[in-house]
C-alpha cells in the first residue's frame, strides 16, 4: 500500500507541473489522428499522427523511447531533444505509464526492424493518477478482474476480445433476423406479472402506482401480445433478470434474444435456429469449429437430435414416462443415491428438471437439440398431437451443458393456457418458487 501511495503522490506532483506550466492535463480537444494500426502502415518518412496509452518509457540521456497502445495495436515512439527542443523534451519526464498522449512525427524503421515514429510534437491528453499493472505481467487476480472490469479490459486483451466477439454475435443475430423479415421490438422491462419463463424474479416498487412490479424474467408474453396484434415476425434483444444463483453459465442480469414467428411449429424453429446459430458462429469467430472450455465443437455438421426422456433413461436408467407420480420418481432417485443442491423438491416437474440438469445436460458436448419435454415443464408450449403428455419443445445444448436456445410450438389455445397457468400456481403453492404466475390479461 505504501508503494502505491508513493507512486500516486509522484503522479500528483507531475500533474501539478503540467498545471503550473499552464497546460491543461485533460484537454477537451484532440488534434486530428488515425488509429495505430493505420499509422503502422504508413511509408517510411511519411508524417503520421496517432494517439494511445503509454505502456513503457525508456530514457537514454537526450533520447527517450516509448511504447503506446490503442485498441488496434501498439507502436514505438522515439523522442529526442534535437527534434523537440529542450523545454518539450524536459516535459517528457512529467509523463508516466498509463497516460494518454497524441503524437505527430515521421515513421521510420529501427536497425532491429521496429516500426517507430520519430516524434516532432506531442500533447498530453489524460494524466493517469493511479498505477496500472504492467502489460507484461497482466492482471491475474480473478476477483480484481471482475470487480474492476475497466482495468481488466485495459490490461487483458483476451477480456477485450470477449466484448468484441459479443458485439459481433449481437449484430449478426440482428442481421440474420432482419434478413428473414423479422422486426425488432422493445417491450417493458418492468412488469406487473413476470412471465414467459420458469424463474424467480427481482421485485421492486413502483412509487407512482404504489404497487410491486418485477424486472422481467423474459420478453415472451409481451412479444406474443404483438403477434396477437398482427405482427407475424418479431424479435427483441435486451436484458432479462432472474433472481437465482451465480455460475459461469448463469448471471442474474443477462442479455437474451427472443423471436416469434406466426404459423411455425417447433420443427420449423429448429431449422431456422440451426441456420441462425451456424451463421452467428461463423461471423463472430471466422470458423464453424470453435473450442469452448476445452470442448471442441463443430457447428457446420447437422446438429444432433435427442429426446428428453431418452437422455434421462440412457444416463440414469430412470424411465420418467412410467414414473409419472412424484412419490414413485423420488423413491427411485433416492434409491440411486442421486443428490441435488436443492433438497426441498416437492413437485414432479421440478424433480425431473433437476434430474436432467444434473445427470444429462453436463454430458452434452456436440450441438444437440433436446426435444419433447414433459408437458408440465413447458406451460407455454403446445401439446404433441400424438402424445398429450409431451410438449413440442426443444433446447439447443452444447459444450458440457451450455444452453444456447429454448423454444417450442407456441400454445394458442386460451382454455388450455388458463388450465396450464392454474396448474403452475398449484406448483408454486406446493413450494416450487420458479413456477409461473397466472397472467389473465395474456390469456
Amino acid at each position: 500500500m505504501t508503494e502505491n501511495k508513493s507512486e500516486r503522490e509522484i503522479k500528483l506532483e507531475k500533474l501539478q507541473k503540467w498545471v503550473g506550466a499552464k497546460i491543461n492535463p485533460y484537454p477537451s480537444v484532440t488534434p486530428q489522428f488515425e488509429p495505430i494500426d493505420r499509422a503502422r502502415k504508413a511509408k517510411e518518412g511519411e508524417t503520421v499522427a496517432t494517439t494511445g496509452r503509454i505502456l513503457t518509457v525508456r530514457a537514454h540521456g537526450k533520447s527517450t523511447f516509448m511504447d503506446i497502445i490503442d485498441p488496434s495495436g501498439k507502436i514505438q515512439l522515439f523522442h529526442s531533444e534535437q527534434e523537440l527542443g529542450e523545454t518539450d523534451y524536459e516535459r517528457l519526464s512529467w509523463l508516466d505509464t498509463g497516460d494518454y498522449i497524441w503524437v505527430r512525427g515521421e515513421q521510420f524503421i529501427t536497425k532491429t526492424g521496429e516500426i517507430t515514429i520519430k516524434v516532432k510534437s506531442y500533447q498530453l491528453l489524460t494524466k493517469s493518477l493511479l498505477p496500472i499493472p504492467a502489460q507484461y505481467t497482466g492482471l491475474d487476480d480473478t476477483e480484481t478482474r471482475y470487480r474492476q472490469r475497466a482495468l481488466d479490459f485495459k490490461i487483458n486483451n483476451s477480456a477485450k476480445e470477449i466484448i468484441t466477439t459479443r458485439s459481433k454475435v449481437i449484430s449478426s443475430i440482428r442481421n440474420f433476423l432482419d434478413k428473414h423479415g423479422f422486426i425488432e421490438i422493445t417491450t417493458p422491462v418492468l412488469q406487473p406479472i413476470p412471465g414467459g419463463a420458469t424463474a424467480k424474479p427481482f421485485i421492486t416498487n413502483y412509487n407512482a402506482l404504489d404497487a410491486d412490479f418485477y424486472l422481467r424474467i423474459s420478453d415472451e408474453l409481451y412479444l406474443k401480445r404483438l403477434v396477437v396484434g398482427g405482427f407475424e415476425r418479431v424479435y427483441e434483444i435486451g436484458p432479462d433478470f432472474r433472481n437465482e444463483g451465480l455460475s459461469h453459465m448463469h448471471n442474474p442480469e443477462f442479455t437474451m434474444c427472443e423471436f416469434y414467428w406466426a404459423y411455425q411449429n417447433y420443427k420449423g424453429l429448429m431449422t431456422i435456429t440451426e441456420q441462425l446459430v451456424r451463421e452467428v458462429v461463423k461471423k463472430a469467430t471466422g470458423s464453424f469449429a470453435v473450442t469452448y472450455q476445452g470442448h471442441k465443437l463443430d457447428f457446420e455438421k447437422d446438429f444432433v437430435v435427442k429426446k428428453y426422456s431418452q437422455l434421462i433413461l440412457e444416463e440414469t436408467g430412470i424411465n420418467i414416462d412410467e414414473l409419472t407420480e412424484f412419490a414413485d420418481l423420488i423413491a427411485v432417485v433416492e434409491a440411486k443415491k442421486i443428490k441435488f443442491e436443492n433438497q426441498n423438491i416437492t413437485v414432479w416437474s421440478e424433480l425431473v428438471d433437476e434430474l436432467f440438469k444434473k445427470e444429462c445436460r453436463p454430458k452434452i458436448v456436440e450441438p444437440t437439440f433436446v426435444i419433447d419435454y414433459p408437458i408440465t415443464t413447458a406451460p407455454l408450449a403446445k401439446k404433441n398431437a400424438e402424445n398429450p403428455l409431451i410438449a413440442e419443445k426443444f433446447q439447443l445444448i452444447c459444450a458440457g451443458g451450455f444452453e444456447l436456445v429454448n423454444a417450442y410450438s407456441e400454445l394458442n389455445d386460451p382454455l388450455d393456457q388458463e388450465a396450464r397457468f392454474k396448474e403452475q400456481m398449484q406448483m408454486r403453492q406446493s413450494g416450487w418458487d420458479e413456477a409461473q404466475m397466472l397472467d389473465e390479461n395474456y390469456i
